[in-house]
């Protein structure tokens, strides 16, 4: 069975990698011309940090990755702890995965190489897809067409497949712009290098930090609610100063970190969301992460969400006739992206509420309650 992914994000990699190892012919196709460094931080909860063992990485994600002890939420003007996560030994022994940090690239980097490993040539770049039918038929913008068994669009929240097959409505702006920001640790007065990892609550703003490549770097995040500017492309310079004029009046680590970015390395997007599918099939096609459930990031899910779907898809097609395989992963997995989708945006306003302090237990509650760390996409009924 032939298998074409289009797009060579965490979730599709995952998918194909999954399948290049159960046998499949898969090919991924990717609009860049190049994989390269890409993106900043990204933290892989137990979830999604299971799916990268499972693929026989662990030892890798140890070596690269950066797993805290704990990690607190600030108060946005003093600075003081609100609440305390354990994502150390603690977090690690209830759920048998470790929560770990880690540079996007260098995940990305991660799965690409295991992909080529296992079967060598498949990732095609410089490969943007324009539309798709649902007999598996695939158009690029160069005019190359390829048929395959089962197509999958893993092409993100602009989604060509999706506006072609499914809904043709555009992403709608979230009223929500982020930045972020990489910072060398040496740039950085001692105090804030020897915080654990943190995030900084109030009003209508958010900011969040934590180290990756081994502690010598700080990643960080910076979402304000914002109106009148609105481009969604992740790679738009932005200043230090534009950055600081929004947080003005925040507790002195929030404005030494900033203050710190290297020029080039601080970027701005508009937060895009899309409304949920009726239906994420359509004929021999179907859609994975972004492209099927857009999400606000302030659960730190969608990499991880992408990559539950694309080994559960993976699984599904390993054990199911076609038509059957799909059906399956979607009724495996709407509901828990759709809860995931609600959650974020709910959380999303309790951390950027008029009242920080009003916080109390609510995302520790999140996690355990809403079973976001134990599923077990390895392992979930199919």
């Amino acid at each position: 069975m032939r298998v074409a992914i289009l797009g060579a994000g965490m979730g599709g990699l995952t998918c194909a990698l999954a399948l290049a190892r159960s046998g499949f012919a898969v090919d991924v196709y990717e609009q860049a011309p190049v994989l390269g460094e890409v993106g900043a931080g990204i933290t892989l909860s137990p979830n999604a940090s299971r799916i990268v063992e499972y693929l026989g990485l662990g030892d890798e994600l140890a070596r690269i990755g950066v797993i805290p002890g704990k990690q607190w939420a600030q108060h946005w003007q003093t600075g003081d702890v609100l609440l305390e996560f354990e994502r150390g030994p603690a977090l690690m022994a209830t759920y048998g995965a470790p929560y770990t940090h880690i540079h996007r690239a260098d995940l990305h980097a991660m799965l690409s190489r295991a992909l080529e490993a296992a079967a060598p040539g498949s990732i095609h770049l410089d490969s943007r897809a324009v539309a798709a039918t649902p007999d598996g038929r695939v158009t690029f913008a160069d005019g190359r067409a390829i048929e395959a068994d089962i197509v999958v669009g893993a092409d993100g929240v602009r989604s060509s497949v999706r506006e072609s097959l499914f809904a043709p409505e555009r992403p709608h702006f979230t009223g929500q712009v982020a930045w972020r920001g990489i910072v060398p640790v040496e740039r950085l007065p001692e105090p804030v290098r020897a915080l654990p990892p943190g995030i900084h609550v109030g009003p209508q703003r958010l900011f969040m930090r934590y180290p990756v490549r081994g502690g010598s770097l700080v990643n960080y995040a910076a979402f304000v609610e914002l109106h009148g500017w609105e481009e969604e492309s992740w790679a738009i310079p932005s200043t230090v100063e534009e950055l600081l004029g929004h947080y003005d009046g925040w507790d002195r680590t929030v404005r030494e970190i900033i203050t710190a970015t290297p020029a080039d390395q601080l970027f701005k997007w508009a937060l895009h969301a899309r409304k949920p599918l009726d239906t994420w099939i359509a004929g021999r096609v179907t859609l994975l992460g972004d492209a099927a459930h857009a999400m606000l990031p302030f659960m730190g899910q969608g990499a991880a969400t992408a990559m539950e779907d694309g080994l559960i898809l993976a699984r599904c097609l390993s054990a199911y006739s076609p038509n059957e395989a799909l059906h399956r992963y979607e009724a495996a997995r709407r509901d828990r992206t759709t809860m995931v989708q609600t959650q974020s945006r709910l959380l999303g306003m309790k951390f950027q509420g008029k009242d920080p302090e009003s916080l109390g237990l609510g995302p520790i509650e999140n996690e355990e309650a809403l079973g976001l760390f134990g599923y077990d996409a390895t392992s979930v009924a199919i």
